[in-house]
């Protein structure tokens, strides 16, 4: 049935993913209730969501907050809020978040050298 969802979700996408690491502050509950301010890298983002690694085990569905410091040219952080569509296990003790934007998504994407 997992398998099935992410499927799903892969063909629902309606924005390009580009692979990028971009710090990225993620905060909220863990699986057991526990709150938690982990601090990682995105390793793909769109405008609609992100994904990353985390040592935190979280649930599907499960809200959580997200911020991407500011960047050379930006006016603030980009904050805003998801939910998890997707979780795998990569290794011992980490996960592998795919996050859907519910807040407020990122209006576009430009690299440093630009």
């Amino acid at each position: 049935m997992a398998k099935d969802k992410n499927i799903e979700a892969a063909e629902r996408r309606t924005s390009h993913r580009i692979e990028v690491s971009l710090a990225l502050v993620v905060r909220g509950k863990d699986k057991h209730g526990e709150p938690f301010e982990d601090t990682t890298q995105s390793y793909n983002l769109s405008r609609d969501g992100a994904s990353f690694l985390t040592t935190r085990e979280l649930v599907p569905d499960q809200e959580v907050k997200l911020t991407i410091p500011r960047r050379r040219g930006a006016q603030a952080n980009f904050e805003t809020t998801g939910e998890v569509r997707r979780i795998t296990s990569t290794k011992e003790g980490e996960w592998e978040i795919g996050v859907h934007f519910t807040g407020p998504r990122l209006r576009t994407y430009m690299s440093e050298s630009a």
